[in-house]
Order: structure tokens, then C-alpha cells, then sequence
């Protein structure tokens, strides 16, 4: 059961984010910091103090807290502040603390495709095209910046979907426990499709063999056709020559060989998913020769705009108008 302490403190932080969002005094943006900062901290306790963990991974715990904390302080800036480069900026920081969360949770691959794809790739696209285009010049929410940069759209909605979806997430943070043996279950299928994988790459598999015993010479198939057989302890047998022997025999390999989630994640990508990965290349290409457009673009309109403003068109046509009347 969701506690109603946790949906008090969504409520706060939704409230905190309304106030920072509306045009509204230094003070009023004050009291919505204190309060929007008083309101995460107020979920993370909740959240942590719900979810039971061994003392060994009390320290995990806490980096993960901050981790969580530093995401949505820098996503809260990313909506609120007046100069689209600084939300750019702090973007990179909410992908980055994001990485850094996936990497506790023990998904490399998710954490190195973050920071490449989103911090490497796209939000240099998007940081190229606004320091070419013409920013706003006035001050930080001051009278003079362009109403876009000044106010937001659509604010109460948009902090009443925000609200719903952190309460959706909170049930599902909060819902009881798996069963052991429903966990126990998943896990089995889980190694044993790791077991499988390994089994895809003979080389992979001849060099974790060679680590369980150093006279294994060669893996070949066992009888049954397969390569790598999981058994109910996590284990896997394969079939082995060993010396100058061509006799097989069975070999046990322990959980500990298994491949890590990074090398997984890409044989499934080279192997299961090529096509999404040849695609994902071209829409990256696209986006990049987008915004080289784009910022090209902005350039030559903001060159014209100034030419205008001091006068230079003026006088390229006084100078012309002598030449025709002496042609």
C-alpha cells in the first residue's frame, strides 16, 4: 500500500514546480525552491526507508539517493531557467546522474549509450545550433527577452502530468514483493539465457573454459547438439578435450564466467537487432546535417538583420543610385 506521506509529498513538490514555473516575484521563486527542494528530499526518504536493504548496500543506497536527487534538481532547472544553452547544460547533467544511476544498477551498456548518444551526440547538435542562433539579449527573465524565454507554456497542465506519472511510478515502487519462488524462477531463465549467449561465441567459451581448467585444448558439441547445458545450480557443463586427449569430458563452469551485460547488449545488437542499430546511425547523421542547416540558417538571417539595423543596405544603394544616373 502506497503511503499517503509519499503522495503528500509529490503534491509539495508539484506546488514547488507551479511556483517556479509562473512569472511571479524573487520571493515567491524562493519559497518555490525551499519548498521543491524540502519536497524531493521528503520522497527519497519516504522511498528508502520503504524498500528494505541488507547494511552491505546501505552505501549504494545512499548514492543512489543522490544520484536520483541531483536528476531532478537538474531537470527542474532544465524547465525553469530563461536561457535555452544553461537548459541544454543542465541537461548533460541530468543524463550524466542518470548514468551514473544505471550503473549501480548494474546496466553499463544503458549508462555508456546515455552519455554518448544524448550528452555526446544530441546535445551537441542542439548546443551548436543555439550558440549560432540569435539568443534573447536581455538578462536572465528580464523585460527585454523574447516572451518564450519569459514565460511558460502551459505550466499548470504541464505539472499536473508530471504529478499523475510520479504517483503511477510511487504505486509501482511501492507494490509488494515477488514471491522466492517467482524470483527464483526468473533468475534460472535469466542465467540460462546467459549460458545460451555464451554458447553463441566459441571463442568466448574456449577462453572461460581455459579459465575453469588451463589444459582444456578445445570445446566441441556435446551429444545432444548443444553447446553449453545450464544446470539448477546456475552452473554449465560443456564438453571438452583436454592435453592430447580427443576424449570429451564434462567440464563445470561456474556463474562467475559468465559475460558481462556490455558484451550481451552488443552481440543481441549486432546479432538480433541490426537493422534498429544501422537506423539509429542515420537518424543521428540527419540530426547533425539538420542542424548544420538550420544553424547556417540563423546566421545569414541574424548577418541581414544587422546590416539593416546599421544602415548598410542604405548605403549600398546610395552608392548604386550615382553610379546608374553617371551609366
Amino acid at each position: 500500500m502506497v503511503p499517503t506521506i509519499f503522495y503528500a509529498a509529490c503534491a509539495a513538490a508539484a506546488v514547488a514546480l507551479l511556483m517556479l514555473l509562473l512569472p511571479a516575484a524573487k520571493k515567491v521563486r524562493m519559497a518555490g525552491t525551499v519548498l521543491g527542494l524540502a519536497s524531493i528530499a521528503w520522497i527519497l526518504v519516504t522511498i528508502v526507508r520503504a524498500i528494505p536493504v541488507p547494511d552491505s548496500a546501505l552505501g549504494n543506497v545512499g548514492m543512489t539517493a543522490l544520484c536520483a536527487f541531483i536528476s531532478v534538481a537538474a531537470a527542474v532547472r532544465v524547465i525553469t531557467h530563461h536561457r535555452p544553452v544553461y537548459s541544454a547544460l543542465y541537461f548533460v547533467l541530468v543524463v550524466i546522474s542518470g548514468a551514473a544511476l544505471s550503473v549501480l544498477l548494474s546496466a553499463e551498456f544503458v549508462a555508456f549509450s546515455l552519455v554518448i548518444v544524448y550528452a555526446g551526440a544530441i546535445l551537441i547538435t542542439y548546443l551548436f545550433v543555439l550558440m549560432l542562433a540569435q539568443q534573447s539579449p536581455g538578462d536572465t527573465g528580464g523585460a527585454d527577452a523574447v516572451e518564450y524565454d519569459r514565460v511558460a507554456r502551459e505550466p499548470a497542465a504541464a505539472v499536473t502530468c508530471g504529478f499523475v506519472l510520479l504517483a503511477v511510478l510511487g504505486s509501482v515502487i511501492f507494490a509488494p514483493p515477488r514471491s522466492t519462488a517467482d524470483a527464483a524462477a526468473d533468475q534460472i531463465a535469466a542465467v540460462d539465457r546467459a549460458w545460451s549467449d555464451l554458447g553463441r561465441m566459441p571463442d568466448a567459451l574456449l577462453e572461460r573454459a581455459r579459465r575453469a581448467d588451463p589444459q582444456v585444448r578445445v570445446v566441441v558439441p556435446r551429444s545432444n547438439g548443444k553447446w553449453i547445458e545450464t544446470q539448477r545450480d546456475l552452473t554449465a557443463v560443456v564438453s571438452v578435450q583436454r592435453g592430447d586427449s580427443d576424449t570429451a569430458s564434462d567440464l563445470v563452469l561456474p556463474p562467475s564466467l559468465l559475460l558481462d551485460n556490455t558484451s550481451r547488449v552488443g552481440m543481441s545488437l549486432v546479432t538480433r537487432f541490426p537493422v534498429s542499430l544501422e537506423l539509429a546511425g542515420v537518424i543521428l547523421l540527419m540530426a547533425m546535417l539538420g542542424a548544420v542547416v538550420l544553424a547556417r540558417r540563423q546566421s545569414e538571417l541574424a548577418d541581414d538583420e544587422r546590416r539593416a539595423l546599421a544602415g548598410l543596405d542604405r548605403l549600398a544603394g546610395s552608392e548604386a543610385s550615382p553610379a546608374r544616373s553617371r551609366g
